[in-house]
């Protein structure tokens, strides 16, 4: 089986001003070192933003159970999108803990479902709750080192 290749072009998403710069601010960025990801400029006031540019304010990586489900699920061709609930859930996993994600594997393995419903992607309950489980053992892996 070939694997997915990870889409490298650009990724449009119209957002305002305001979105950019709260979102580079609470991930560590200036403005200014987000501003070159602007492509375009509307008359209404919002902005068009490259998503996958090498300037966005992309999450820097946290360590967690969350961040290996994403490396995991990347590994398959599934990547989070601007628009998708995904960094906002892992982020959620990795400030709660790998405590947390074994107590709740059920609400996580929910959340897989509902993304792959709404990317209309086949889903098996099994298969997720092992990859979340794997991602969670990898977490404490990676935490002790």
């Amino acid at each position: 089986m070939q694997k997915a290749k990870k889409w490298t072009g650009p990724v449009y998403v119209k957002w305002s001003m305001n979105q950019l710069a709260t979102t580079a601010v609470i991930r560590g960025y200036t403005l200014d070192e987000v501003r070159p990801c602007i492509v375009k400029t509307h008359d209404d006031g919002k902005i068009t933003v490259d998503a996958n540019h090498e300037n966005f304010p992309h999450e820097k990586e946290t360590p967690g159970a969350g961040t290996e489900l994403k490396k995991l699920l990347a590994k398959v061709g599934i990547v989070a999108t601007p628009n998708c609930t995904c960094n906002k859930r892992a982020i959620m996993m990795n400030v709660r803990g790998v405590e947390w994600c074994e107590e709740n594997i059920d609400t996580i393995v929910g959340w897989l479902r509902e993304e792959a419903n709404k990317r209309k992607l086949p889903f098996i309950d099994m298969a997720g709750k092992a990859i979340v489980k794997m991602a969670i053992k990898r977490a404490k892996r990676n935490s002790s080192k």
